[in-house]
């Protein structure tokens, strides 16, 4: 399609400024949110987002995996100054990277002795980690994974089993517990005090507040002391609080209201206005509330022992509760919750049962609801096939249960239509509210506010016939499935036609899309349009749309923007995009495209295009065309989306349908800009000259390294804890190496072997996006020492003795070297003038040899190995031309084609048999002039092997070819040929020939062998027809399948029914 003819198509969306201008795409495909008023839609924005959130479930995922080091339950979750997650479990404590697990090491007094059992973790204001062993108290020393004893002296013989720590400006108060003594410890006196507490308590939690109050949970009621210079009051029972109870988990919000979990009294929340507040969070018992955090403001996670996760929102009252669920594709490991941990990016860390969960609680943009998990009002099947929106309710086709309605407030409803076991696969609504509905072997209408679904009649079309697709117009309905397009007029007295004229080869219709004055149809096999003609169609103005990429794709989607670009999604080729600038564009997995599998276009909110594709949901701005993956990896629990199950609420959420039930994407929510990762060094390790490991700490500024190591390696990772196998990594040295080398996920490894010498700097970036590099750059700067033998003055030393040692040297030397210099010369000229004439005979030799080891003897013509190292440059530059014509969608000319022409002598055998190989030689000296009088100095003409030549035409038309054949047969039969004197024999040939490339789309499918086999297979269709004839096969056609040129590539002789075959007649 050239750019005049899609300039029309443009200059015809002007009226669609206007709806850019409420920020609501206006899709007529999907044209349902035109039934709402865009100051109503932004008003409910954020209201929609809350009530899908109340039908949605988290994602946990796993990101230990199935099989991982760690024992038993994870008690304590912390995260470190660089953002690394440190976990306790009951086999030690391990540091979590995201992409691997490093076991701690505990440096103490004594070094020879085991490993301490950790029992607790905390970390304080300024990001550092402290443990609890039962040998007393360790902290992190930072950049590595070495945890070195505090005060050993005085708390290696306390069982630490819970602490927290006060932070002061010139001192820490660490406050440690055991099962029944509670300590303070200040690390700037190292003076120790045991704090005073109820006979017999035992400690199961403790919290300091912001005003450094310190609470103490115990079996036997809430304690609370305040910090006076330094020092903790006597512990005093918490006024307003119940006695007795057990407190299991006491944390504070970011309001600063106290928060107390307990064994079996439910939740209390302690405000300055109204103390504690008791929420039992069930009608029998309360749950075992084990551990208690913050997730969002005024939004709570309780974890319980044996009842999963229980969310309060404080604000407005309401709960919600996520257990372990096998029917969801990424629910909760286990019932029992050991520990939970906000991170810094707002990640939720779980030690559920014997493994560990993490899920995005700040992520309230993307919502995950889930088909057939068991949930009160949730979808009645698990993969959703279609969806349609009408203003902000969902009509849903998920498998067996036909059309469900479902609502943010109160999900699903009602049942539409309920069509046996086949699912709905097609939902199209039109703007007057009737919704179009089809499965297999039904299509149906309903009307608006009507469950009663009535046969979708055509005139000619049964309503049995399966659609695909459906478009609108006010002038007509279009219609479209496998049985090809049809068009049913407004007025009832036009008729209904059928659309596609058949000299189209590919009539299934998988899309379309409607525009004011035109129709896009997206085939099995390319992409079509057709302008109106007083707004309908006429088969006659349907045409193909010339791209070459798109014209083996199936269309699954079509969109048009505000701005009146074409989008178009395709099945294995990624998005396109007719830009108004009248251009392509392509976007694929090489630009960040989640999967070139592109399924389904929801339409535009928030001035982006919103997609789903068979790994994720991507929004691409449509001004700036920059792409943001939305939703991938692991977190696409939903993925593969369904083919075209995508819609846009009136709220301008996007709907995608997949393989587990909803996604939806409220675009309001998601950040403008997304935080940059923490990007870190894991490990430096060093192996010195004596093959000792050394392993600085990361977080230096500048490393010393002594002289003569053998090896440097530098391990990193950007902290992705959700999916770090997408981001890539570059690195080099700066000031030695200028270009960055580049990294996947799984070798973050720099390693410098033997280095001089020197000042060096490593810098590194990484990406999460393919295309674009994170400016945030880490570097190390590093030296690395010189040996004795390497320093300025060892050679500044070592060259005044060489150069002494030169000059005794020389001048010994000297003498002798004079006498034997006229010896030398007069030897030198004698054999010099040897070696010239030895030299001018071995190169006359060699070139007589490299002649002969490329041309046959006999004929004098070139043999099969010239031809073996010339063809490979001719066929790179037919290669060149056709990837130029490629990218700049231009057809090639056929002036640039490449001819192989086979000439097989017929009965050569007979001539041998009856004359003798004298005479047989003599005919085939003859033969090798007559062709050589035809053909060119610029193509090849070989001596093939026997009584067969092959003859290489360059920059011919194909078309032409069948001439040059004419010839060849003429020239040979053209007169008896003359053998040895007196002897006269007629002699005629077969001629088969094949144009190269073979197939001009697939132009290096076919190399120029299996061209030559083809040429061979046409020479024996010539001699199959009594000879003395030439046959020629001079392309295939365009329509043929990828496994037919296959089996053609193995099977030469089957080209015959796919090709354009050339006889003599």
């Amino acid at each position: 399609m050239n750019a005049p003819f899609l300039a029309g198509y443009f200059a015809s969306k002007v009226v669609m400024i206007v709806v850019r201008a409420l920020s609501i795409s206006i899709r007529l495909l999907k044209p349902l949110g035109l039934l709402w008023l865009g100051v109503f839609a932004c008003a409910i924005v954020h209201a929609s987002e809350t009530q899908w959130q109340s039908h949605a479930q988290p994602v946990f995922l796993s990101p230990l995996g199935n099989s991982p080091p760690i024992e038993g339950q994870v008690d304590t979750i912390l995260e470190d100054q660089q953002g690394f997650i440190w976990l306790v479990a009951a086999n030690g404590l391990w540091r979590w990277d995201s992409k691997s697990l490093v076991r701690a090491r505990f440096e103490g007094a004594d070094n020879e002795a085991p490993a301490p059992q950790v029992n607790h973790g905390f970390s304080d204001a300024k990001g550092r980690i402290w443990i609890g062993t039962s040998n007393g108290l360790y902290r992190l020393t930072p950049g590595t994974s070495s945890f070195t004893a505090v005060a050993p002296g005085q708390l290696q013989n306390i069982t630490v089993q819970a602490g927290t720590v006060i932070s002061l400006p010139h001192t820490d108060i660490v406050i440690l517990a055991s099962d029944r003594t509670l300590y303070q410890f200040d690390t700037a006196s190292a003076q120790l005090k045991q704090l005073p507490i109820a006979p017999n308590a035992r400690i199961h939690a403790l919290h300091v507040s912001q005003a450094n109050t310190l609470w103490v949970g115990t079996d036997k009621g809430l304690y609370r002391s305040d910090l006076n210079k330094n020092r903790f009051a006597p512990l005093q029972i918490a006024p307003g609080f119940p006695e007795g109870i057990r407190v299991s988990a006491i944390t504070s919000t970011a309001k600063e209201n106290l928060v107390v979990g307990t064994a079996a009294e439910g939740l209390f929340v302690q405000s300055e206005a109204s103390g504690f507040r008791n929420y039992t969070l069930a009608q029998d018992d309360s749950p075992w509330l084990f551990t208690v955090t913050e997730i969002r403001p005024d939004v709570l996670l309780l974890g319980t022992f044996g009842d999963g996760l229980i969310e309060l929102n404080l604000a407005n009252q309401t709960t919600r509760r996520f257990q372990h669920n096998r029917l969801l594709p990424a629910s909760l490991s286990d019932n029992d919750i050991w520990s939970l941990f906000r991170d810094s990016r707002g990640l939720v860390w779980i030690g559920s049962g014997a493994t560990l969960n993490v899920y995005d609680a700040g992520n309230v943009a993307v919502s995950h609801i889930f088909g057939d998990s068991g949930q009160p009002e949730g979808l009645m099947n698990r993969k959703v096939h279609a969806v349609q929106a009408i203003g902000n309710k969902l009509i849903v086709g998920s498998g067996e249960h036909g059309l469900e309605e479902f609502t943010a407030e109160q999900g699903t409803t009602r049942q539409l239509w309920q069509n046996g076991t086949d699912p709905v696969e097609t939902l199209f609504a039109d703007p007057a509210g009737n919704l179009y509905a089809s499965a297999n072997f039904a299509s149906v209408i309903i009307p608006p506010n009507s469950a009663q679904p009535l046969p979708l009649n055509v005139d000619g079309r049964s309503a049995a016939t399966f659609t695909t697709a459906l478009a609108s117009s006010s002038e007509a309905l279009w219609i479209g499935g496998t049985d090809g397009l049809w068009q049913q007029p407004a007025i009832a007295t036009e008729p209904t036609i059928q659309l596609l004229p058949e000299h189209f080869s590919e009539r299934r219709v998988a899309s379309l899309l409607a525009t004011p004055d035109s129709l896009w149809v997206g085939s099995w096999q390319g992409l079509l349009h057709g302008k109106f003609t007083n707004g309908l169609l006429n088969s006659s103005n349907i045409k193909a749309v010339n791209h070459p990429r798109l014209a083996q794709q199936f269309i699954a989607d079509l969109y048009a923007d505000s701005l009146g670009q074409l989008w178009v999604a395709t099945s294995g080729a990624g998005l396109f995009v007719y830009t108004s600038e009248h251009r392509w564009l392509e976007f694929t997995t090489d630009v960040g495209l989640p999967g070139d599998n592109v399924t389904a276009i929801a339409g535009e909110s928030d001035n982006q295009v919103w997609v789903g594709t068979s790994h994720g949901i991507a929004a691409i701005d449509i001004e700036q065309k920059l792409l943001r993956v939305i939703t991938a990896g692991p977190g696409a629990v939903n993925s593969p989306y369904s083919r075209a199950a995508a819609t846009m609420t009136a709220a301008g959420d996007l709907v995608f349908g997949g393989k587990n039930g909803l996604t939806i994407v409220s675009p309001g929510a998601l950040p403008r800009q997304m935080t940059p990762l923490s990007l870190n060094f894991t490990q430096l390790e060093i192996i010195t000259a004596d093959n000792h490991k050394v392993h600085p700490a990361t977080t230096q500024a500048h490393i010393e390294i002594s002289a003569l190591p053998k090896r440097i390696s530098f391990e990193f990772v950007a902290l992705d804890y959700l999916d770090p196998e997408h981001l890539q990594y570059r690195y080099r040295l700066a000031g030695s190496e200028n270009n960055w080398t580049q990294l996947d996920a799984d070798h973050r490894i720099v390693t410098l072997t033997d280095p001089a010498p020197g000042e060096y700097k490593l810098e590194l970036q990484y990406s999460d996006n393919v295309t674009t590099w994170q400016n945030t750059t880490l570097s190390q700067r590093f030296t690395v020492l010189p040996a004795w033998y390497q320093t300025i003055y060892a050679s500044m030393a070592s060259l005044l003795l060489l150069a002494i040692a030169i000059f005794v040297l020389h001048q010994l030397g000297l003498r002798h070297y004079r006498h034997r210099q006229n010896v030398l010369e007069r030897k030198i000229a004698e054999r010099t003038a040897e070696l010239l004439t030895a030299n001018e005979k071995l190169s006359e030799q060699a070139l007589a040899l490299e002649k002969a080891s490329l041309t046959d003897s006999l004929t004098g013509l070139h043999n099969r190995r010239f031809l073996n190292q010339n063809m490979q440059r001719d066929v790179s530059r037919i290669h060149r031309y056709y990837k130029d014509c490629e990218a700049t969608n231009t057809r090639p000319s056929e002036q640039s084609d490449m001819l192989f022409f086979i000439i097989d002598l017929d009965h050569f055998k007979r001539i041998n048999d009856n004359h003798g190989h004298q005479a047989g030689d003599a005919v085939l000296v003859e033969t090798q002039r007559r062709l050589s009088a035809i053909f060119r100095d610029s193509d090849y003409l070989v001596r093939w092997g026997g009584e067969e030549f092959l003859a290489v035409v360059q920059d011919t038309p194909r078309d032409e070819a069948y001439l040059l054949a004419e010839r060849i047969v003429k020239a040979v039969n053209a007169s008896d040929m003359n053998i040895n004197g007196h002897t006269q024999l007629k002699v005629t040939c077969s001629v088969g020939f094949a144009a190269y490339p073979l197939h001009q789309q697939r132009y290096s499918f076919f190399d120029w062998q299996s061209t030559v086999g083809i040429a061979d297979a046409a020479l024996y269709g010539a001699k199959r027809r009594n000879r003395d004839t030439w046959m020629g096969i001079t392309g295939i056609r365009s329509t043929v399948s990828d496994s037919t040129l296959e089996l053609i590539k193995q099977q030469p002789a089957r080209i015959f029914d796919h090709a354009n075959v050339l006889v003599r007649q």
